[in-house]
């Protein structure tokens, strides 16, 4: 039965295949994936170790010190403290956190790092996200690099690691930049980072930092940016060039709009003011032309450079103060372009001119660019007229305005500091100089004016008569002489060459070295006449010497002083009157200005005045022409400045036949000595105590005596006046002069200054109307003085004229005669006479 029941039980079962189920883990499949996974996994994760490993101890070997190691632009200052340019590898000024407005901060961070302030330098949320939006995107279009990532990349140089030919090199840069950022927010705060990663980040345009793209994209600095303008630097960032504001305003619009759409959404501004925000159109700084394109800033960073070296001026953060004067900086450089312009534009101008030369490189620039020409065709050169222009201040030689061409970008060549060129007789008035040093020769001094062969000097050619060039006159009269000061203030050069022979060449030689000409004169008589080459610096530091009263500056300078990003001096050059260097005496260097004034007002530059605009102002000047008409100078003073103009060709060429000076020069010198007067006010000059004065006929050049007068018509009267011809003239103590006029008679003395004799009195000389004495006659006049030497007792001091009293209608006043009152006569009184005394 037993048996029976059991089969019954297994017939239940029976055709099934049920049997015992075995654990998964206990099944062998599953020990051998187990193992195999747990043998990949240890292999893998020693792999990646042996990988992160050293990349992470490379990113805390990194020097954290690189954070202070900012390369951050010098500065350059004109003499009011106004920045004028950069010296720059990179164009960065660096600021602090505090001057950064809150909104700055909002705009950057929503867009670039919205959980700056919650992250520890990584961003997993972020990363996460990126993964995911990429995945779907089918490529990468999104990172997730935070701000402390894209800082970390900027201060190590992690980029670099890229370039590497490692095709995994992108990926270890990510992962050494995850630990280099972490280590950065372990070293420094929010705040700090912050402030790194501003003054650091490329915006575009050339703008390294905040600061640098706030003014160099809105004028501006970045405590007034706006929102909607901070939204603008934020957008670049993702990628400076194609969402620059100045190449692509329509894409950078739009991506400035989702700036301030993130901003709503990180609850930094209202639905309202993000609407309002949008609408504003970008309003952008005027571009103004790069400053490093000037012959100014050329001039400085070379300078610079040889200061403080090379590197450190484009990365050390200095700053640079000139001399520069920023508004007559702009002053002498319109003059040099307005002025040449009217000389170009005159009917048969033979040669390129300004405008052509525009229009011929526009041309070149359009057929490169069309690929008609190849990119390698040479740029035309430059041809057209060039001007040089300098302004120094007298006291210490500071340079005020510096033009060394037309066009830096057509020539960088400084003809005001490289070029040198013949001066033509804008050197003459150091022959005079040499001359007035001496007793001997002084500016009424008279010298020879006939005509001189040119062979005797050898301007240039071989032939003709000196004189006959470089006069600035149309016309060049002799006469049998001439005195001093005639002939230097109307360029008359064959009197020059006969008073510089007096002198010779060696000691001329001499003072200009001590002025300041560094360049040699050549060892021939037409070194008289300026035909040795010089620097347009050199003679303007030598000019100085007249102003100055016979010193100058040690030496032109443009940079006075530098200091590091700390404020502390490092290089500074010494401003005193005391160092001075002396070259003439005051009186030799106040006879040549007074010459030189003349040249200004009556000379060969008188056209300042009455055709150029030049105002009435103390001021003196000599035009310079060389043979041939090739380099035109005009070097003139006030009280407080000396300005030189050079014009020419860089290639020596005549500039057309009869092209002088005070037609081209001296119009450039006029504007840029006028605009002068605004910002530096002229003052009178001082004449010497120890001089003396005499009284000199301007039609003899003799000492004059009381018949130098000459008859003028006289329009009001229909008749004739006479007028004292004479003026005043400067002598330095011992200089004789003794020579009185004999070119004038007593016809010509007016009727109210005659001496008259009276009835009972007759004089030994008296000059009259008809004569001496009435005798109708030409005076005798002494022509020189009796007493021979000096004349301690003044016996020979002429006695003063007589001064005769006038109305206000011209008519003598009648000398007063005392009147003697009648004495009242006594009345007759009769007294008797005493009694007779008796004597017992």
């Amino acid at each position: 039965m037993a048996l029976k029941d059991s089969n019954k039980d297994l017939s239940r079962f029976r055709g099934s295949n049920v049997r015992r189920k075995v654990p998964l883990y206990r099944r062998r499949w599953f020990a051998i994936l187990t193992i195999f996974t747990l043998i990949t996994g240890v292999t893998a994760m020693a792999i990646v170790l042996s990988v992160i490993k050293p990349l992470r101890e490379l990113a805390e070997s990194l020097p954290m010190d690189n954070m202070s190691k900012i390369a951050t632009a010098s500065r350059i200052f004109d003499r009011k403290g106004e920045e004028i340019g950069r010296i720059y590898d990179l164009n960065r000024l660096p600021i602090k956190i505090e001057q950064v407005p809150q909104h700055v901060i909002q705009a950057l961070t929503a867009e670039e790092d919205s959980r700056f302030f919650q992250h520890a330098g990584v961003d997993f949320i972020g990363i996460a996200r990126a993964v995911w939006l990429n995945f779907k995107a089918g490529g990468e279009n999104q990172g997730a690099s935070t701000l402390t990532q894209q800082l970390a990349r900027d201060v190590f140089q992690l980029k670099d690691l890229e370039a590497t030919s490692d095709k995994n090199s992108r990926y270890k840069r990510k992962i050494i930049e995850a630990y280099a950022a972490n280590r950065i927010e372990r070293s420094f705060s929010k705040a700090q980072i912050l402030e790194h990663y501003l003054n650091r980040v490329y915006f575009g345009s050339g703008c390294y930092g905040i600061q640098s793209a706030a003014k160099g994209f809105f004028g501006k600095e970045v405590k007034d940016l706006t929102i909607e303008e901070a939204a603008s630097l934020a957008c670049v960032l993702k990628n400076p060039s194609a969402m620059s504001p100045r190449a692509h305003p329509k894409d950078h619009l739009r991506w400035r709009n989702h700036v301030l759409d993130r901003m709503h959404e990180e609850r930094f501004i209202t639905a309202s003011d993000r609407d309002e925000l949008k609408s504003k159109p970008i309003v952008l700084a005027q571009k103004v032309p790069d400053p490093r394109l000037t012959y100014v800033y050329e001039e400085v960073r070379q300078q610079a450079e040889k200061i403080i070296g090379e590197e450190a001026s484009q990365i050390g953060g200095f700053n640079i103060y000139t001399s520069i004067d920023r508004q007559l900086q702009e002053a002498a450089k319109d003059a040099v372009l307005k002025r040449l312009s009217v000389v170009e534009s005159q009917k048969g101008y033979p040669h390129q001119t300004f405008a052509q030369y525009r229009t011929q490189l526009d041309d070149y620039k359009t057929k490169v660019n069309a690929k008609i020409i190849s990119a390698d065709t040479p740029r035309p050169q430059p041809e057209y007229l060039q001007a040089s222009a300098l302004v120094i201040d007298n006291r210490d030689g500071g340079i005020l305005a510096l033009v060394g061409g037309r066009d830096f970008m057509d020539s960088m060549f400084n003809r005001a500091l490289q070029m040198r060129r013949p001066v033509g007789t804008a050197f003459v008035p150091f022959v005079y100089a040499a001359a007035f040093r001496s007793p001997e020769f002084f500016p009424a001094y008279q010298i020879e004016d006939g005509p001189l062969d040119n062979k005797r000097v050898m301007i240039g050619g071989t032939t003709g008569k000196l004189g006959e060039w470089g006069t600035e006159q149309p016309e060049t009269p002799y006469g049998a002489s001439i005195t001093a000061r005639e002939a230097l203030l109307q360029g008359r050069n064959a009197a020059t060459v006969r008073l510089a022979e007096k002198i010779t060449l060696g000691p001329l030689k001499d003072l200009a070295e001590q002025a300041g000409i560094k360049s040699p004169l050549r060892d021939y008589p037409s070194s008289y006449l300026g035909v040795s080459e010089a620097k347009l610096d050199e003679m303007c530091l030598a000019y100085t010497i007249f102003p100055n009263g016979g010193k100058r500056p040690k030496e032109v300078n443009l940079i006075k002083r530098i200091t590091d990003s700390a404020g502390k001096v490092i290089y500074q050059i010494k401003d005193d009157e005391d160092e001075l260097v002396p070259v003439i005496d005051e009186v030799a260097a106040y006879q040549t200005h007074s010459c030189l004034s003349d040249a200004l007002t009556r000379g060969t530059g008188h056209l300042a005045y009455s055709e150029y605009g030049l105002d009435k102002f103390p001021a003196a000047g000599k035009t310079g022409t060389q043979y041939g008409f090739t380099d035109l100078w005009f070097l003139g003073y006030t009280s407080a400045i000396t300005c030189g103009v050079w014009c020419g060709f860089d290639q020596q060429k005549t500039i057309y036949e009869g092209a002088v000076s005070n037609r081209i020069a001296l119009p450039i010198w006029s504007d840029i000595v006028g605009a002068t007067a605004k910002l530096y006010k002229p003052q009178p000059f001082t004449q010497p105590q120890d001089m003396q004065v005499v009284e000199v006929c301007k039609k003899s050049g003799m000492r004059a005596t009381d018949a130098c007068y000459e008859k003028l018509p006289d329009a009001l009267h229909a008749g004739t006046k006479s007028v004292r011809d004479t003026y005043q003239e400067i002598l330095r103590p011992r200089s004789v002069f003794d020579n009185y006029c004999t070119m004038h008679s007593g016809t010509n003395i007016p009727q109210e200054l005659l001496v008259k004799p009276s009835i009972d009195e007759t004089p030994l000389l008296a000059v009259t109307a008809n004569g001496i004495n009435g005798i109708t006659a030409e005076p005798v006049l002494v022509l020189s003085p009796t007493i021979i030497g000096e004349d301690p007792y003044n016996a020979f001091a002429r006695a003063p004229r007589k001064a005769i009293p006038v109305n206000d209608d011209g008519t003598t006043v009648k000398r007063a005669v005392p009147i003697e009152e009648e004495t009242p006569a006594s009345p007759s009184l009769k007294i008797a006479p005493p009694p007779p005394l008796k004597i017992e």
